[in-house]
């Protein structure tokens, strides 16, 4: 298994909380095979300029364990959630 970090920006204009947010992207990428080892809160940005008509995100790093296959399973899976704006992963 390999070390993995996943940058995930999230989109904050819904009612979910922070730790809501973070407890539902936790456990998408348990769902395709990744152990979460840890989750920082890298605090709210500004984009360098507007995208899909947001301003700001909210930048969460994920550290986790998988196989080669999970990142490109766990892209998938959270490409489709409307709450994630980006997400960017790298071995670590």
């Amino acid at each position: 298994m390999r070390k993995y970090e996943a940058l995930i920006v999230l989109n904050m204009k819904g009612s979910a909380t922070l730790d809501e947010l973070t407890a539902a992207m936790t456990e998408k990428l348990e769902s395709v095979g990744a152990k979460v080892t840890e989750t920082k809160n890298l605090g709210r940005r500004e984009f360098a300029y507007e995208s899909d008509h947001q301003k700001f995100g909210q930048y969460m790093s994920f550290s986790f364990e998988a196989e080669p296959s999970v990142p490109r399973a766990a892209r998938e899976a959270l490409s489709i959630d409307d709450r994630v704006h980006y997400q960017y992963y790298r071995v670590k």
